[in-house]
C-alpha cells in the first residue's frame, strides 16, 4: 500500500481549502464556486477536523477573531445574503457545525441522514431551502 506523503498532503489541502493568501476567497461568488467545487464546507473551522470551512477560505489558516471588523468576518453577510437565493444548502448537518453543501450532493447527505423515508419530491424541496 502506498504511504502518503504528509508534506504532500499538506500542499494539497492548503491549495484546495484556500490557505494561501493569493487563493482566498474575495467574492461572495467565489464562495459560491468554492462550496460546488468541494461539495461540502464547514462555515468555521472545527477543532480536530481537517476539511475546508469558508472562514479560512476567506481569512487564511489562523483561528477565528474575536474582532467583529476582522475581513474575514464578511463570511457572516455571505451566509445570510445567500440563505433564500438557493445557491447552496445551508444548516447544521454534520456533528452539529454549520454547513454549506452543494446543492448537487445535499440528496447524498439526506439519504445518510434519519429521514430517509421522506418522500423525493419533499427531498427537492428542502434542498432549496435555508435553515439554521
Amino acid at each position: 500500500m502506498p504511504i502518503l506523503d504528509p508534506a504532500r498532503l499538506d500542499a494539497y489541502r492548503a491549495r484546495t481549502f484556500c490557505w494561501h493568501p493569493k487563493d482566498r476567497l474575495q467574492t461572495i461568488e467565489d464562495a459560491v464556486r468554492f462550496v460546488n467545487a468541494r461539495g461540502m464546507v464547514y462555515f468555521w473551522p472545527i477543532k480536530g477536523v481537517t476539511l475546508p470551512n469558508l472562514w479560512t477560505a476567506v481569512a487564511g489558516n489562523r483561528p477565528v477573531a474575536d474582532a467583529h471588523d476582522d475581513p474575514g468576518h464578511v463570511t457572516w453577510g455571505w451566509k445570510d445574503e445567500m440563505l433564500d437565493q438557493r445557491r447552496w444548502y445551508y444548516a447544521k448537518v454534520l456533528r452539529g457545525k454549520s454547513t454549506m453543501i452543494a446543492l448537487d450532493v445535499v440528496p447524498y447527505f439526506y439519504a445518510l441522514s434519519e429521514n430517509l423515508e421522506t418522500p423525493s419530491h419533499k427531498i427537492r424541496a428542502e434542498c432549496t431551502s435555508a435553515d439554521e
